[in-house]
């Protein structure tokens, strides 16, 4: 089943369903040769700054709550890096939060988002279901201080038995989490099952960091790919695997969900599609990523990697370089999974 979005902005772009057919996916074509946002004011404030206190390391700053579980940093540079972040993922989905069918006019009452980082969806999520309750979760507190008054953020680790009843939300939501938990299906996805109401949602959107070709114009020594690589393996040596995209949608149905859902999205690397927004989205996404290297790759690398952090920065430079090499026609695949806990569980 494929989905084509109705105002035509993807050009032909497919999306697949239930099941991906990575050879049947239309390619990306090549051309041949900042966000900023600003909130409205609210009335509620919700994280004390007894929490907000902060790990220093390799110059960054860290999540102090469960310190060392969760690799990357929290300190301005990241988190402004994230908003961004942030519009590039709602741009890709055409202005979309969620593919759960929810609506104005069947709206969810209890909404969780877990790792919500800087909280921008949990807000945007308020603004539009005014009448629901939204909470957002994290090992940060770097959320801001004044948000609507029906969202409320807290410092937790989602990986610890969850303090909500059973069969409380209507829709839980994670969204770039990689490498969060040891084991998402037991953490995350059951106990979203278990805390879910009857005929609940969970979505579940994943970037998969290892770049990916359809022309063959990415090599093995592809600079990005090898970074990947070793991202990769150092989640795993972690407990942290950083690479689970197209297992969530196996999770679910393992766990019990039924109607699950899944679509895959292609994000280029740098400015070579020839389609207008996707040669947009691209370029912004080289910015964001080439910013964010060093940040995603120290602790991780440095920790688990084997690697000096000297040897990290200077191997980041051939990274990003590689990055703007208009000639390799890479992309990494976005995962969007999402399915229902049964009107009837036994």
């Amino acid at each position: 089943m494929t989905f084509l979005p109705s105002n035509g902005g993807l050009h032909g772009y497919q999306f697949t369903f239930e099941t991906y057919l990575d050879s049947s996916s239309r390619n990306i074509e090549a051309e041949s040769d900042h966000y900023s946002s600003s909130r409205d004011i609210y009335d509620s404030v919700s994280l004390s700054e007894s929490i907000s206190k902060c790990e220093e390391e390799f110059g960054r700053t860290y999540h102090s709550y469960r310190a060392g579980s969760y690799h990357y940093p929290n300190d301005p540079t990241e988190t402004e890096r994230l908003d961004d972040q942030y519009e590039i993922a709602k741009e890709m989905m055409e202005g979309r939060n969620y593919f759960a069918p929810f609506s104005r006019k069947n709206p969810p009452r209890k909404v969780l988002d877990i790792g919500t980082g800087t909280g921008t969806w949990a807000i945007d999520m308020g603004d539009e279901f005014p009448e629901a309750e939204i909470i957002g979760t994290d090992l940060s507190a770097v959320q801001p201080d004044l948000v609507p008054p029906n969202v409320r953020f807290f410092v937790e680790d989602s990986s610890e038995e969850w303090i909500y009843p059973p069969n409380y939300f209507d829709y839980i939501h994670t969204r770039y989490t990689l490498g969060c938990w040891s084991d998402m299906q037991s953490q995350i996805i059951q106990r979203a099952f278990d805390h879910l109401k009857p005929g609940g949602w969970l979505e579940c959107q994943e970037l998969n960091v290892l770049p990916v070709c359809d022309d063959g114009s990415m090599t093995e020594d592809y600079k990005l790919l090898q970074w990947a690589q070793d991202m990769d393996a150092a989640s795993r040596a972690a407990d942290r695997q950083l690479v689970i995209g197209e297992d969530i949608k196996q999770w679910l149905e393992e766990v019990g969900f039924v109607d699950v859902q899944q679509m895959v999205l292609k994000l280029p690397v740098g400015g070579w599609a020839k389609e207008p927004r996707l040669k947009h989205l691209g370029m912004l996404w080289q910015r964001n990523l080439s910013g964010g290297l060093s940040g995603l790759s120290v602790g991780l690398l440095h920790r688990f990697g084997g690697k000096t952090v000297q040897q990290v920065e200077v191997d980041l430079v051939g990274v990003r370089n590689s990055m703007f090499d208009r000639n390799v026609h890479a992309y990494m695949k976005i995962y969007v999974v999402w399915g229902r806990k049964p009107d009837a569980v036994s």
